[in-house]
């Protein structure tokens, strides 16, 4: 764990804040300027936006600046017809595409209460950006791809527009926009993963919205309340990769002991229980705890 005395350095040293932090990102695209999303949605959708509505209903960043709970992902209502989530994962599991079409059904489903009709339905987009390769998609270069239900064998038209995801992998991005530097979402990814990069800094010259993003990420990065809750994310989030990487190792030597790989599953299953106690402590709903760790009710709670 970091201490306060390194934490207080961090804070001091003024350095600008990344916007893949979870943080970060939802102070830039949802309490930011909407011109920004509105850019960073109409490149990423290929579409025109004439309308954003964008959700703080559940903002991590409310009002109330002791509530530590809240949400990672960006809503918004596009065109008065259109869901969107837009949310990025830095560690993707080995289900992460079951979550997203979970999280994806959740959503599509929000707007329809029992009694309602089907034409209440609104066509609903997920915006993924993932920090590491998806491993179903390794064998494909492309960064950005789009993912809609289609036939398989002969007409390979798409069953209904009403779903669709665009998955963006970042470090085939950044590999692409070598070979592509006019594309709008490789830029953006270029930003993301380091603002202050000198190509990002060529790339503002002639690209207004990310300038305005830089903008609006360094007004961020002087926040000292922002700096404390990025931190901490960023923190809580390496803890949790130490966790489940003792969770392995210790796995695997009470496997080599005992002869039997169920060790591996314990010693991640006891850090997953671990995680679940702290989320449960910060008041997480534990719906959300069962998704992201895989756990039951009856785990978490004994």
């Amino acid at each position: 764990m970091i201490s306060k005395r390194v934490e207080q350095e961090e804070l001091e040293q003024g350095a600008i804040l990344q916007p893949k932090n979870d943080v970060v990102f939802q102070a830039l695209f949802t309490r930011g300027k909407e011109t920004i999303t509105k850019a960073f949605l109409e490149d990423v959708l290929k579409i025109k936006i004439h309308k954003l509505d964008l959700d703080k209903s559940k903002d991590l960043l409310n009002d109330n600046k002791i509530d530590k709970n809240g949400r990672l992902d960006l809503r918004a209502v596009i065109n008065d017809n259109v869901e969107c989530d837009i949310e990025i994962q830095l560690e993707p599991h080995e289900k992460v595409l079951e979550r997203f079409l979970y999280y994806w059904s959740k959503m599509y489903t929000a707007n329809v209460q029992v009694g309602h009709k089907y034409t209440e339905l609104r066509k609903t987009i997920s915006i993924i950006i993932v920090d590491k390769e998806i491993n179903e998609l390794k064998d494909i270069k492309k960064a950005h791809t789009t993912w809609h239900i289609r036939e398989d064998e002969y007409t390979k038209n798409v069953l209904t527009p009403y779903l669709q995801f665009d998955i963006i992998e970042l470090r085939k991005a950044i590999e692409e926009y070598k070979e592509n530097k006019d594309d709008e979402v490789l830029q953006w990814m270029m930003f993301f993963e380091n603002p202050e990069d000198a190509e990002v800094k060529r790339i503002m010259e002639n690209n207004e919205d990310i300038k305005e993003a830089k903008e609006e990420l360094d007004e961020i990065s002087r926040n000292d309340i922002l700096r404390r809750m990025a931190l901490k994310a960023e923190i809580e989030r390496m803890d949790q990769e130490q966790r489940m990487y003792e969770a392995r190792r210790d796995g695997r030597k009470e496997g080599k002991k005992e002869g039997k790989k169920e060790g591996i599953k314990e010693g991640e299953k006891k850090a997953k229980l671990e995680t679940a106690k702290k989320m449960l402590e910060k008041g997480i709903q534990i719906e959300t705890i069962i998704e992201i760790t895989g756990l039951t009710k009856e785990e978490i709670l004994n």
